[in-house]
């Protein structure tokens, strides 16, 4: 009588080793990485990609928002350690730009090309709704001028996330993108 077990093991070892292979392979090419570089990554057909996470949707939310998450986390910290408004939103911004430069997988998330990756979605508001609460906290400091908006501060990283992602972006591109912050504050 075979074991009943066995193919239980056996999936249960092909989605760690799809996990493992998504992950490095989103984190260095992109969430838009080819599927069947991941499975061949990983020793597994692509069916058995498709079959466990049904989509490159489901791919994405089983592996990227915990680390998302934890580099959100982590700068959320670095930001609210800062001791006014003004360098807690500096520190905001700076710190996404450089996590869109540096890790191409939250850099896709944050510019959300991929919507129906609806965990990672979830993460990527909570970034947001802190960018929006340090807009508000500048604004009532006195510190940002009122002509500074949310969607102003949205522009700002959707311009650093696709300069990030283009190889023939001009040189300079970050210096314009601080000459507009240093530019923002009253």
């Amino acid at each position: 009588m075979p074991d009943a077990r066995r193919p239980r093991r056996d999936a249960r070892d092909n989605e760690a080793k799809l996990r493992a292979a998504a992950l490095e392979i989103f984190e260095d090419k992109g969430l838009d990485a080819s599927l069947e570089s991941i499975a061949k990554a990983a020793g597994v057909s692509i069916g058995t990609l498709y079959n466990r996470f049904g989509s490159r949707e489901g791919l994405i939310d089983a592996v990227i928002p915990d680390i998302a998450g934890a580099r959100l986390q982590t700068l959320g910290a670095e930001v609210l350690a800062q001791p006014d408004p003004k360098a807690r939103l500096e520190t905001f911004v700076r710190g996404m730009i450089a996590l869109q430069r540096q890790d191409p997988a939250l850099n896709d998330a944050i510019l959300r090309r991929y919507p129906d990756a609806t965990a990672l979605i979830g993460i990527c508001d909570a970034s947001t709704a802190l960018g929006q609460d340090l807009i508000a906290q500048a604004h009532d400091a006195g510190v940002l001028a009122p002509e500074f908006t949310q969607a102003d501060l949205f522009h700002l990283l959707w311009l650093a996330g696709i300069a990030s992602r283009e190889a023939h972006a001009p040189n300079g591109w970050q210096h314009t993108l601080t000459r507009a912050l240093d530019n923002a504050w009253t």
